[in-house]
């Protein structure tokens, strides 16, 4: 009879004095269609030799993206969208709820076209925190779930938004990616510089 595993990698974690934690997310967030993407990076366990606990909430490796397929982006409404994660299920089978909040200006064709597909479709979504880190909103297991709402306001200056509610559950909360993130035939994010460059000629 097999043993249980009682590994862990709990470490202590420093807050220094003057420490900045700048809050929102980057105006840029990316998406591709899920059945676009032929091979995900992984999350490492904490049974693998010499994992970390910062490592656990790391993706390791690089999307694969199927044919021609790319990450395309939203542009977002300036300070105000956010992303959060909170605890769902019972002991022995908790997930975290991974959400966001995805807020566009206006109401354009373009923003309720994609919503037509995205709302019955699993998208998986990239965005850029403050601090330049980008996160994963999507996972092999469970589908991201898009839910689209709008609101074209009532006074003369009020606010015309699309919204995009997005929810999935994952083993981790948003876990970090800083692999590659192809934009283009010709062109990917460096998610670990932040910094576009060239797809290397294979």
């Amino acid at each position: 009879m097999g043993q249980c595993n009682t590994k862990s990698v709990y470490a202590s974690v420093e807050a220094c004095p003057g420490q900045r934690n700048l809050a929102g997310i980057r105006r840029r967030i990316y998406f591709v269609n899920k059945n676009d993407i032929a091979s995900w990076p992984k999350l490492p366990k904490v049974t693998d030799e010499n994992v970390t606990m910062e490592q656990l909430a790391q993706y390791d490796g690089n999307f694969t993206l199927l044919g021609d397929a790319v990450f395309n982006f939203l542009d977002l409404k300036d300070e105000a969208s956010n992303v959060t994660f909170e605890t769902v299920g019972e002991n022995g089978s908790k997930l975290v709820n991974n959400q966001a909040n995805a807020v566009l200006a206006g109401q354009a064709d373009e923003l309720k076209g994609f919503a037509r597909q995205a709302l019955n479709d699993d998208v998986v979504y990239i965005y850029q925190q403050r601090d330049g880190k980008f996160c994963v909103l999507g996972n092999e297991m469970f589908k991201c779930n898009t839910s689209p709402a709008g609101d074209t306001g009532s006074e003369a200056t009020g606010a015309i938004t699309t919204t995009f509610a997005i929810q999935v559950y994952d083993e981790c909360p948003v876990p970090t990616y800083t692999g590659k993130l192809k934009i283009a035939a010709n062109k990917q994010i460096d998610c670990s510089t932040g910094e576009e460059e060239a797809i290397p000629n294979v």
